[in-house]
């Protein structure tokens, strides 16, 4: 069982990751717990790519993602979470985040190619 989860983990982080760092800019590591519907219980930026959107948007390491465009973590189940960062080019992700110092802010990134 705790293989099959390390797999969905992998799985939904290498989806998130890759996305994230292609239109968006970022590299997050994400924590699900369930099986068949897994929610996500953690969401933090492990890496900002320079010049990016989400660079631009105000992004930084370290950084909790505490809702995704009005889905909050954790809790948010990961399947809705993988539509809602699905965003075109030009859009707008809104990502409400808790800084390391426990403040909150809400960034809105601009979605590029």
């Amino acid at each position: 069982m705790k293989s099959i989860r390390k797999i969905i983990i992998l799985s939904l982080f290498l989806s998130f990751g890759a996305f994230a760092e292609g239109k968006i800019g970022i590299t997050a590591g994400v924590s699900v717990d369930g099986f068949f519907s897994p929610e996500i219980t953690e969401f933090k930026i492990d890496k900002v790519h320079t010049g990016s959107p989400a660079e631009k948007a105000g992004a930084k390491v370290g950084q909790l993602v505490i809702e995704l465009d009005g889905c909050k973590i954790p809790g948010c189940p990961a399947n809705k979470a993988k539509k809602l960062m699905d965003k075109e080019a030009g859009e707008i992700l809104p990502l409400l985040v808790k800084n390391l110092d426990g403040s909150e802010v809400l960034l809105k990134i601009h979605v590029g190619e």
